[in-house]
């Protein structure tokens, strides 16, 4: 078994925790804690057993559309109040999803074509073989896709503090995102 596989599922599972609790009250908290221990202890022990990437794949993705639908609940709520948040939200969404989404295409991509791929790696010069290596470009998407998840939890949150006011979302190098405080927003 590839722990690096599982690790994902944990992983992912602290983003759903943040974005199902960005206006819960803290009894709630306990049982959302209960349910995504409960689903990713059940996710390694089936993957333990049956060793099928594929089961991993639908894990994971089962977890990336419960984000997915929340952050847009949650949207939709902004989108009531504060246009300007609305929109900082939408941007960060699709951001992450863009990411995750293109970083799982070229992923199975990988996995369909890896023989082929290698032998493109193989005749292609030396500087241009890491265009080639798409597993490395997966990790990239979902790297980036998960920062953009949690700039876009760390936002949400501030938005639901009633402080986002005194906040704005700026991008290095016009793709990475960040929460800047240091601007009042005019």
């Amino acid at each position: 078994m590839r722990a690096k596989k599982v690790v994902v599922v944990y992983g992912t599972c602290v983003c759903i925790y943040c974005v199902l609790q960005a206006d819960a009250n803290a009894a709630a908290s306990k049982y959302v804690s209960l349910g995504l221990v409960g689903y990713s202890t059940a996710v390694t022990l089936v993957y333990v057993q049956i060793r099928r990437p594929v089961f991993h794949q639908v894990a994971y993705a089962l977890e990336v559309a419960v984000i997915m639908a929340r952050s847009m609940m949650h949207q939709i709520e902004v989108r009531k109040t504060d246009r300007r948040a609305y929109s900082e939200l939408v941007s960060l969404f699709w951001l992450g999803a863009g990411s995750f989404g293109a970083a799982f295409v070229l992923w199975n991509i990988d996995n369909i074509f890896c023989s082929q791929l290698r032998a493109v790696r193989a005749v292609v010069p030396a500087v241009l073989a890491p265009l080639f290596q798409l597993h490395a470009h997966w990790h990239i998407g979902t790297a980036l896709g998960c920062y953009a998840s949690i700039v876009y939890q760390q936002y949400l949150r501030l938005v639901k503090l009633g402080v986002v006011d005194n906040y704005r979302i700026r991008k290095l190098a016009f793709v990475v995102p960040y929460i800047d405080s240091r601007h009042k927003v005019q």
